[in-house]
């Protein structure tokens, strides 16, 4: 028989919920927060850079220096947000957009290049965080993970394109600090969706009848 999530009509277990399996929708918020993290990657590619460079008298050789200032945290916080993502989904996530969120303000109120920095390694940092916990999840959604892992890796990678494609537009129509307040909304929806499916959680769990420990044998 095809084991299935805890918490469903379809979950029978005389034992009660399956260890380590979680339910799919707990990944929306993680999700979420991985695409914006991808998103914010790749923002500063194409016209959004020469924007930048042009406005805060960036040498050409700087556009290494800023996309590693975001890539060498959000590496370094995968490994974490893995870790303690595998029993704590929400209290990482959270975490991560409360990162990424500030990041790209600071980005976007950056005054010069130590700033700019400043801000893509908070927000790098959160959006490691944020793919930690979300590849976490995947693994932990048991069989449904057949669809999940691609439904994930499409909103990735569409963060990914998102980037420069809003990049470009914004920069061109506004300025290049725009496209990096788009992270607010968009973070305050993925926090919203956070918390609710944390409560639901909690409440899940505090209505789950604990099984009485088993009788020795003689």
């Amino acid at each position: 028989m095809t084991p299935s999530f805890p918490g469903t009509a379809d979950h029978v277990s005389p034992h009660g919920p399956r260890p380590g399996v979680r339910p799919a929708w707990l990944l929306i918020g993680p999700a979420l927060a991985a695409s914006l993290g991808a998103f914010l990657l790749t923002l500063t590619v194409g016209p959004e850079w020469a924007a930048m460079q042009r406005d805060m008298g960036l040498p050409a050789s700087a556009i290494l220096w800023v996309f590693v200032a975001y890539l060498l945290p959000a590496l370094l916080a995968v490994p974490i947000g893995a870790l303690l993502g595998r029993r704590w989904p929400t209290a990482v996530g959270l975490p991560a957009i409360a990162l990424m969120v500030p990041g790209s303000v600071l980005i976007t109120l950056a005054s010069g290049s130590g700033s700019l920095l400043l801000g893509r390694a908070v927000a790098g940092f959160g959006a490691g965080l944020a793919w930690g916990v979300t590849a976490v999840l995947v693994a932990q959604a048991g069989p449904r993970r057949v669809w999940a892992a691609p439904l994930v890796a499409g909103a990735v990678v569409l963060g990914l394109g998102l980037g420069p494609v809003a990049g470009a537009l914004l920069a061109r129509m506004l300025s290049w600090r725009w496209p990096f307040m788009l992270a607010v909304p968009f973070g305050a929806v993925v926090l919203l969706v956070m918390v609710v499916s944390g409560i639901i959680m909690l409440i899940r769990q505090a209505s789950t009848p604990t099984q009485p420990p088993a009788a020795p044998s003689a």
